[in-house]
């Protein structure tokens, strides 16, 4: 494969000896949720990714400089790739980036932590593989403090504005580079381009071919549409492949044209969207290697205050909440074994979540997407090593620790796909998001 895949880590971890019976964290998680929690990578056999995306931004708060070693640590870990736990023989990169979207209503990068000096000294320091510029995101409207009401509210960028966002993204680049250069970073230096058209970002991708980058990442891409994303490449890259440059969408995988970023000099790209819409979106929580998506079915907490609020205005006490609950993930695992019908555990999910007083669309629609989860049980189909291990669970919509496993099994899925479409000559693209 040759457009590597890097996800972006928020501390996804979950507890490896958790009790999806008794629905309890092991005691050695409830100890040390760090220590004691594992990473994707830990728990397949080839990770589902070929990299991880730290943003600086996320774990500004614990990245601290130790002067007595002279270098930074990170939760007092010196080394980033100790920190995410991957193994020394593993060949998982860690790019490392700001974070832009953190800082992204701020006139300029707040200083001092996002100085150029300071952000290469820590990619150097904690040993990551890939070090990007200092940029600043171009959006169109950003959100400022309204002196009258004190509330933020949104304001449109003029042109002026996004130009200077541009040249001081790249006026950080060629400082960052000659850094790189003149202190000997161990770290590969990505310049960031930025821009609002076609125009501005092959002019941006030109200047840093100009400073000596090799791989430029094209930031600010997640908010446009495919067609523009795909001008984009189209035009810069004859720029590219004269020059033998290196191409990572910030941000940006879109199935089905996958073959065309190959095609167009893309090496890389990240994305969080398939780990998160295991619990962002209720008809795309799973997603098999043949580009179906599945709703995972909901069987919330009974400690949910929403939950017990509307349960309350309706009659049900506590105690019949815990009981509803339990029969439900009860229902379930029967019917995962084979021991109950389809109509019977539908009947019992459904009848636990009206309790959330869901509209009359949204109760129908979540008894289609159900029936067809429960009718097809794409768990038994798969052989990645999560629906192995907890086979309906990964289904359950229910907590960190299903909901996350349900999310590492989706990049399991969207390797599969990218396999498919990279590296089969009958691919005919017909997966989309």
């Amino acid at each position: 494969m040759t457009i590597k895949f890097f996800v972006p880590d928020w501390e996804d971890r979950v507890d490896p000896s958790f009790d999806f019976q008794k629905d309890e964290f092991s005691e050695a998680y409830k100890r040390d949720h760090y220590k004691n929690g594992v990473y994707a990578h830990q728990i397949f056999e080839n990770p589902p990714y070929d990299g991880i995306l730290v943003s600086l931004s996320v774990f500004q708060s614990k990245i601290n400089l130790d002067k007595s070693h002279h270098g930074f640590r990170i939760r007092g870990i010196d080394n980033i790739k100790t920190y995410l736990k991957i193994n020394r023989n593993s060949n998982i990169e860690v790019m490392g980036d700001c974070g832009a979207f953190s800082y992204v209503s701020e006139k300029e990068p707040p200083k001092p932590f996002y100085t150029v000096k300071n952000v290469a000294k820590i990619y150097h320091s904690l040993g990551f593989d890939y070090g990007v510029s200092v940029d600043h995101l171009v959006v169109d409207k950003i959100r400022v403090v309204d002196p009258e009401t004190k509330k933020k509210i949104p304001r449109e960028l003029t042109v002026e504005e996004k130009d200077f966002r541009i040249e001081l993204t790249l006026k950080n680049a060629k400082e960052f580079i000659k850094l790189w250069e003149r202190k000997n970073y161990s770290f590969v230096p990505i310049g960031v381009a930025q821009g609002y058209d076609i125009e501005t970002y092959e002019y941006s991708v030109d200047t840093l071919i100009n400073m000596g980058y090799e791989y430029i990442g094209l930031g600010g891409m997640v908010r446009y549409k495919t067609p523009f994303i795909l001008e984009v490449l189209k035009r810069i890259n004859s720029l590219v492949r004269s020059h033998n440059i290196k191409v990572h969408l910030f941000g940006v995988v879109r199935l089905g044209v996958l073959r065309e970023f190959k095609k167009l000099g893309v090496t890389s790209f990240d994305s969080a969207s398939f780990l998160r819409r295991a619990w962002l979106r209720s008809g795309q929580n799973y997603l098999t290697p043949d580009g179906r998506w599945y709703s995972a079915i909901r069987v919330p907490q009974s400690t949910n205050n929403r939950l017990l609020q509307n349960a309350e205005l309706n009659g049900y006490s506590r105690q019949d909440l815990e009981r509803m609950e339990r029969h439900a993930l009860e229902m379930l695992v029967k019917y995962d074994r084979g021991e109950v019908d389809l109509d019977t555990v539908l009947k019992t999910v459904l009848e636990y979540d009206k309790l959330f007083l869901r509209n009359t669309s949204d109760g129908k629609n979540l008894e289609a997407k159900y029936r067809r989860t429960l009718e097809d049980k794409p768990w038994k189909k798969c052989n990645c090593p999560i629906c192995r291990d907890i086979g309906i669970h990964v289904l359950i919509f229910r907590g960190a620790n299903r909901n996350k496993r349900r999310g590492f099994h989706n990049m399991w899925a969207l390797r599969e796909i990218m396999k498919q479409e990279l590296e089969s000559d009958n691919s005919n693209g017909n997966c989309r998001t």
